[in-house]
């Protein structure tokens, strides 16, 4: 589900819980998933390979 608001993220605001295709694996991959192991950097990266 897409979320609610399209505002821009600022350094140290929480990030909104996001679910997206696993790129090196089957499957998909949570935020929460990812912090359930710590702390995460997320990085997005814009181009093509």
């Amino acid at each position: 589900m897409p979320a609610a608001s399209t505002d821009t993220l600022k350094v140290g605001d929480k990030a909104p819980e996001f679910t997206l295709i696993a790129a090196n694996r089957v499957g998909t991959i949570s935020l929460n998933e990812v912090l359930s192991g710590g702390p995460a950097i997320i990085e997005f990266l814009r181009g093509t390979w």
